[in-house]
């Protein structure tokens, strides 16, 4: 009686593992992936504007949206489509750096990218020389 008993358990609990690993699986969050997150720019004083895109996409299951975007510097404007990305859809951000009132030879800035896929920031950096 006890062995029956047990056997019933055990039948059971195979059963419900054997219905969770079977069951839909929700989907995942949106979730944002940078092919690059450091941007390096090489600058000299007769050309000193320069642009770059940081390409992302979307590697959730949900739709990702660019909320906003923070430059640390008014020397640095950023542009984006505020559109949803679904699964596997790629876009940019296009950032722009003027140099023309930066003095130091070697430069360090940043962006704070805001999406729909977390509550801090994905922070993107801008570094580089000018000569």
């Amino acid at each position: 009686m006890r062995h029956s008993r047990l056997l019933i358990l055990a039948m059971l609990g195979i059963q419900l593992g054997l219905f969770l690993a079977c069951s839909s699986k929700s989907p995942t969050e949106p979730r944002i992936v940078f092919n690059d997150t450091i941007c390096h720019l090489a600058m000299n004083r007769d050309t000193p504007r320069d642009s770059f895109d940081f390409v992302y996409s979307n590697a959730g299951d949900k739709k990702l949206v660019i909320i906003s975007v923070a430059p640390s510097c008014e020397c640095v404007t950023a542009k984006f489509e505020q559109k949803e990305l679904a699964k596997g859809e790629s876009s940019y951000i296009r950032i722009y750096f003027d140099a023309t009132n930066v003095h130091e030879e070697n430069f360090w800035r940043t962006i704070d990218v805001y999406t729909n896929a977390r509550k801090e920031p994905y922070t993107l950096d801008i570094e580089g020389t000018i000569e």
